[in-house]
Order: C-alpha cells, then sequence, then structure tokens
C-alpha cells in the first residue's frame, strides 16, 4: 500500500489529478458543511494534504504510510488496524483508502470501532461504473491510479449499514476523461457534460456519508451534530406532568 501511496502522490501532482482533487475537496466541504465536531481524520491515499479545512476542527489529523510534510499534523497507521482508541473519533475521512488497502471491508469495521455514535464517516472511491473503470479495466499499468481496486459503491454501501451506519449521501462526480492528452481532454469535454446529463451514475468517483448509529456508553455521547435540537418546550410539559403525577 505504501508504494501505491507514492505512485499516488505523484499522480495528484498532474493536472489530470489535481482537477479530481478541485471536484473531492467540494464533495467532502458539502458532507462535512453544518457539523461540528473536535476529533476529525482523514486516511490519506498520497494526496498528503488535507481535503477538509483545518481551522474548523479542534483536531484534524492525516494518517498515511508515508512520512510526508502536510500542512497539519500527520501519523501513520494501517486503515486496517487503526490506531485510536473505539469510539473517539467524531468525523473520519477515507479517501480512496478502500481502492488501495488489502481488505476493503476490514477498513470499514475499523472506522465503525472508532467513531462515536452519531459519528461521519465520509467515504471518496473510484467507480467502476465509469470511463475511468474501463481503463483500468484493460490498462497494463503496474503501479499509481489504474491498479486501484475501484470497488462498487453499492457494495460498500451494503458494508457501512451491515456495520450500523445510516447512508445520508451516496452520489457520482466527476465526469472527466481518463486521458489525460490536453488535446483529448479539449475534444471530450462536451461528452463529459453529455455523460453527466443521461448517465448521472456513471461519474468517475462516488461519495459515500453516512452517521454511526449504535449507541455508545452513557459518558461516551457524541459531539458531533450536523444541526442542534431544541426541545425545551416538550421536555418541561414532561417534568410538570411528572411532578403532577
Amino acid at each position: 500500500m505504501a508504494v501505491q501511496e507514492s505512485a499516488l502522490h505523484d499522480w495528484y501532482n498532474t493536472p489530470m489529478g489535481g482537477r479530481l482533487i478541485e471536484v473531492e475537496r467540494q464533495l467532502v466541504a458539502r458532507a462535512l458543511a453544518g457539523r461540528f465536531g473536535t476529533h476529525l481524520v482523514q486516511l490519506d491515499s498520497g494526496y498528503h494534504k488535507p481535503l477538509f479545512e483545518p481551522r474548523l476542527y479542534g483536531c484534524g489529523l492525516l494518517m498515511t504510510q508515508l512520512d510526508n510534510r502536510a500542512p497539519c499534523p500527520s501519523v501513520r497507521g494501517d486503515a486496517e488496524a487503526l490506531p485510536f482508541e473505539p469510539e473517539s473519533l467524531d468525523a473520519l475521512i477515507m479517501h480512496h483508502t478502500l481502492d488501495q488497502c488489502d481488505n476493503p471491508y476490514q477498513a470499514v469495521r475499523e472506522a465503525a470501532q472508532t467513531l462515536r455514535p452519531g459519528g461521519i464517516l465520509v467515504i471518496v472511491g473510484f467507480n467502476p461504473y465509469s470511463t475511468w473503470g474501463l481503463r483500468a479495466l484493460f490498462s497494463r499499468a503496474r503501479a499509481g491510479l489504474w491498479r486501484s481496486r475501484f470497488i462498487s459503491s453499492n457494495r460498500v454501501s451494503d458494508w457501512m449499514q451491515l456495520l450500523n451506519f445510516e447512508l445520508e449521501r451516496s452520489e457520482k462526480h466527476g465526469f472527466m476523461s481518463p486521458f489525460s492528452r490536453p488535446a483529448w481532454l479539449s475534444k471530450l469535454r462536451f461528452f463529459g457534460r453529455l455523460q453527466k446529463s443521461l448517465l448521472p451514475v456513471t461519474g468517475s468517483v462516488y461519495l459515500l456519508v453516512g452517521c454511526k448509529q449504535v449507541p455508545g456508553r452513557i459518558n461516551g455521547r457524541a459531539r458531533w451534530r450536523a444541526k442542534p435540537i431544541l426541545e425545551s418546550g416538550l421536555a418541561g410539559r414532561t417534568i410538570r406532568k411528572q411532578h403532577e403525577q
């Protein structure tokens, strides 16, 4: 996985990789919009920069296989054996993590164990049912993007539901050509717009957002909330009713 991360790091610095990162940065921002928490971790696949805004979180970390100069705190670790305490994270971002690890289901299971009840899991992955998936199927490259797993988002969402996540988002994005030659990119741009309107499920990447539903310990209440819930009036009526009885 470390070799693959190194190859992807080089690819993310290409014009094609940069365009994909901009799409994914917007996806992650929308997935986390309006949510508040303290501990957020991004499992990195070689980009070595946060897709989230570090100043919005009390403790935002990157976890990678390689040493790097990320502009936020980073740790080295394995997605299939996360080095975090159970129910210690408010949000976890898997940036093409499942496309690179040997046991992707185990990685999702680790995420379920480390997230607090009510915690958010954000997964970004390559879509096999896309032009990028087709190129990966026929590519002979031994490393880099086209060697990724390209796991179906339906399969990953089944894993999430099995591990008691409530699925909030399931989307496809990134209707771009899988070829990096500038001449091809300009010629195929029209087909990307046509693909988005006629075949919206064939975007090059998918986004899944799930909320952990398993009840936690009494003192392990999650601090991650999408919207505040105000029930003071109802609570007051309940208390008065109990006193009257």
